[in-house]
């Protein structure tokens, strides 16, 4: 494997700016992170993925570097905002790549601009998990609001984002030292909060989501952890109904995060599937 060199960059989309990593050369590929994490949390798959590809990681607003905005921080922004950054940068033909929220941003940028992206690989994917029924929703809700309001020491977040893992001891140091970093930040305390209710809003009503999926016909792989707490892998049949024709797979022994927790199982199936789908 090539000796991993990754840059930091920042570019302007609309009226912000987008920080993003980026390394390797070839055809692109894009990740996009899930909710509460940013481009740190692919640092262990990028030296396989970047062997073959350009890889770039931004962070969504008000997530890991990126700025802080007056934006929705719904789905559907966080998707526009990421098809402008693409168009920004010049990439055409992107395949891409997105974990829990960043799977559902994923598929609406395809959905928005089909032309532009290549194929799709979803992880432990939003977008197919409804929440609670009410009540239970508003409670779970408020709960987790709580959670945002409260100090949180550095232990008190590495045990919170271990829960999301079948194997503990393989959770990413450097996720945790930013998510901890993060709770000291009034305004990223205030994204996470925007952002965790939009998310819970829109999975309220996936029909409509689902309906356009119909129409999506890039070749697309599911990857989920058969052990995920956060978002169960018996979704993937959801996935599998509502899809074209998805390529699914589920990883033993594997949580929220594969990309992290079995990131070289991970990086066979999307180097696999990107060369020959």
């Amino acid at each position: 494997m090539h000796q991993l060199d990754v840059a930091r960059k920042e570019i302007k989309v609309g009226d912000g700016c987008v920080s993003y990593v980026e390394a390797g050369a070839g055809p692109p590929l894009l990740l996009v992170h899930g909710i509460g994490h940013s481009s740190t949390a692919w640092l262990r798959s990028l030296p396989a993925l970047s062997n073959q590809h350009r890889v770039i990681a931004l962070d969504l607003p008000g997530h890991g570097q990126g700025t802080t905005t007056n934006g929705r921080y719904d789905p559907t922004y966080f998707g526009e905002l990421t098809v402008s950054f693409c168009e920004t940068l010049g990439l055409t033909s992107v395949d891409v790549v997105g974990t829990s929220l960043g799977g559902l941003v994923a598929m609406l940028c395809v959905l928005e601009r089909p032309q532009q992206f290549r194929r799709l690989v979803l992880v432990s994917p939003l977008g197919f998990t409804k929440p609670p029924v009410p009540p239970l929703d508003d409670a779970v809700l408020h709960l987790f609001g709580l959670w945002l309001s409260f100090p949180r020491t550095r232990a008190l977040v590495r045990a919170a984002y271990a829960a999301g893992f079948f194997d503990p001891s393989q959770i990413d140091e450097a996720s945790v030292d930013e998510i901890t970093a993060h709770a000291q930040s009034q305004p990223r305390l205030d994204a996470a909060r925007r952002t965790l209710r939009e998310i819970f809003h829109f999975s309220k009503h996936l029909d409509p989501l689902h309906a356009r999926l119909a129409d999506l016909h890039h070749p697309t792989l599911v990857i989920w952890g058969k052990n995920d707490p956060v978002l169960p892998a018996k979704d993937a049949e959801i996935a599998r109904r509502v899809l074209p024709a998805p390529r699914i797979e589920v990883l033993e022994r594997c949580g929220h995060n594969p990309h992290v927790e079995r990131s070289e199982a991970f990086c066979a199936l999307v180097l696999e599937f990107l060369a020959t789908a």
